[in-house]
């Protein structure tokens, strides 16, 4: 893999982790006046799943997040 390959790979992969961050977010709509049941719950925002600790988190990021930053990248490269 050539220097700019590796570049590529490590800003690809630092524009999608970035997007993912531990946070609260709502379940379905929260609005009572609407009968919203939502729940405000722990987990990644941008995939909205449910984590409860950080270990699970950083599993997260390693198991469902690197692997498709991967496949994308290297999809990408093929097709150039």
């Amino acid at each position: 893999m050539d220097a700019d390959a590796k570049s590529e790979l490590l800003e690809a992969a630092q524009h999608e982790l970035m997007k993912h961050h531990w946070d609260t977010f709502c379940t379905e709509p929260l609005s009572i006046a609407e009968g919203g049941k939502g729940v405000i719950v722990p987990g990644c925002v941008a995939c909205r799943k449910l984590l409860y600790t950080n270990n699970q988190y950083l599993s997260h990021l390693a198991v469902d997040v690197l692997p498709q930053i991967l496949e994308d990248v290297l999809k990408d490269n093929k097709n150039s």
